[in-house]
């Protein structure tokens, strides 16, 4: 796609947010990578192949090594969509999760893919992932170039002077974590929800951020998660595998397990504002209904590229002495 020009941009969130209510509520959530300078491209390719080497950023969809039952998707439930972090600055640390009622997207999505940066792999990647969503929520979710209210921005760092500005303007609140993303090198992807003014439990307007030094698996894991944690899935916990809702970095792609939690997060037994305390027992149940054996031809299964699968993203987070010098 050529690049937006900053009017084009400014229009586009003006007819977003012209039906909105205007008590808008902001929640960020954000993936967290660790380095200590702005990294170049090539230091997210060695990055990634050093991940790899360690066996992380798997693609597994339902690996065998990490089996999961009824009573662990009941827990984990809990763990990610009924909480989130309190700080950024120490995505996963224990102690760092605040209780928080179930929250989830509200009517159709239409989302746009915008940056100078955007290619063709990564519309197939986000056509999929759609696809694979719309199955397991039942929400109506299509591509457009107008009237979109999940916009996906995949850009250069010449453009991010522009977009900022614009932000600027219309949202500063997302402005701001606009431009924590794009001045904080340890941050390597970040996704915004606004809430509808009335019910501040419906999400009505997501924003994903992603640079251009990103490519290949990095991208498509910042996409998976991003995207699918701006769903209501906001948290992080180290101890919920298989999952990309882990900052250890294991899983790159969303997993069978997540698809479960995805399922479980949009059934109609459930409501947005409910707490821990009313919604716990409700998943119970809605565990309890659920087929989880899988066949055996599934459990070893890798995700191809662009390629919709049955079935991460957790934070990306490599150790500091992964980071790049100043």
């Amino acid at each position: 796609m050529p690049r937006m020009s900053r009017s084009g941009f400014r229009t586009a969130l003006r007819a977003v947010f012209h039906s909105a209510p205007s008590a808008v509520f902001l929640l960020l959530l954000v993936a967290v990578a660790g380095c200590t300078a702005r990294p170049s491209a090539e230091y997210y390719e060695r990055l990634v192949t050093k991940l790899r080497a360690e066996g992380k950023l798997r693609t597994e969809t339902a690996p065998q090594n990490a089996p999961y039952d009824a009573a662990d998707l009941v827990r984990n439930f809990e763990r990610i969509a009924l909480h989130h972090e309190a700080r950024i600055t120490r995505p996963g640390s224990e102690g760092n999760w605040v209780e928080n009622p179930l929250q989830r997207w509200a009517g159709p999505l239409n989302y746009r893919l915008s940056g100078a940066a955007v290619t063709a792999a990564d519309r197939a990647e986000v056509a999929s992932l759609m696809g694979r969503i719309a199955g397991l929520t039942g929400l109506e979710i299509s591509e457009t170039e107008t009237g979109w209210n999940f916009l996906i921005l995949i850009t250069t760092p010449e453009e991010h002077e522009e977009f900022s500005a614009v932000l600027a303007q219309l949202l500063p609140a997302t402005a701001k974590t606009f431009d924590l993303w794009r001045k904080t090198p340890r941050l390597i992807c970040v996704a915004h929800n606004l809430f509808s003014g009335e019910n501040p439990n419906h999400i009505v307007t997501g924003l994903v951020s992603i640079g251009s030094e990103t490519g290949g698996l990095l991208r498509r894991a910042c996409l998976h998660e991003e995207i699918v944690q701006a769903l209501g899935l906001a948290n992080d916990h180290p101890e919920v595998r298989p999952s990309i809702f882990n900052d250890d970095g294991e899983f790159a792609l969303l997993t069978e397990h997540d698809e479960h939690l995805l399922r479980i997060l949009y059934d109609p037994r459930l409501e947005p504002g409910m707490s821990a305390a009313q919604a716990m027992p409700v998943v119970e149940r809605i565990v309890a209904g659920m087929a989880l054996d899988r066949p055996a031809a599934r459990l070893a299964g890798g995700a191809a590229a662009g390629a919709p699968v049955a079935g991460p993203a957790g934070s990306l987070a490599p150790s500091a002495q992964d980071a790049p010098g100043n």
